[in-house]
């Protein structure tokens, strides 16, 4: 195993690939936080695939977002039902925030941005939401995971 690889970083993170089917073939709800109305940003393009190309129910929240992709944005996730899992599009600094608000709502699963936050981060990150009572999954794409397990 290279260093840096997939299989690496999933063992450190404790998140293995069979962790991220079940829980992907568990998702009923999904919100995406940080939810951008810009085209050019991966939180919009994320949250087109998942509205386009999965059964799931998407409810999108941004407090400074009244719409986009033709839906009206939540401001807070206490403002939309109880997801199944949370898609986080937040910088670094705002992550434990997320997880908390999660894990407050009744949230089960937290995902994290992948490339956007060195390893320490990532990794302490992890561990609340997991010390919460959340799954947590950090540095994978939940589209391409998406398109592997459920597709």
């Amino acid at each position: 195993m290279e260093p840096g690889d997939a299989a690496e970083r999933s063992s450190t993170l404790g998140v293995d690939d069979a962790a991220v089917g079940a829980l992907l073939g568990k998702v009923q709800r999904v919100a995406v936080v940080g939810v951008s109305d810009r085209f050019t940003r991966p939180s919009f393009r994320i949250a087109a695939y998942l509205l386009d190309r999965t059964a799931w129910t998407v409810d999108l929240v941004n407090p400074h977002v009244v719409e986009t992709l033709g839906r009206l944005c939540a401001p807070t996730l206490a403002d939309v039902p109880a997801p199944d899992l949370v898609v986080v599009f937040r910088a670094p600094a705002a992550w434990d925030a997320v997880v908390d608000d999660a894990a407050a709502v009744g949230a089960a699963a937290v995902w994290l941005p992948s490339g956007v936050a060195d390893a320490d981060t990532t990794a302490r990150t992890v561990a609340r939401a997991r010390a919460a009572g959340l799954t947590a999954v950090a540095d994978r794409d939940v589209r391409a995971e998406h398109r592997r397990w459920c597709a």
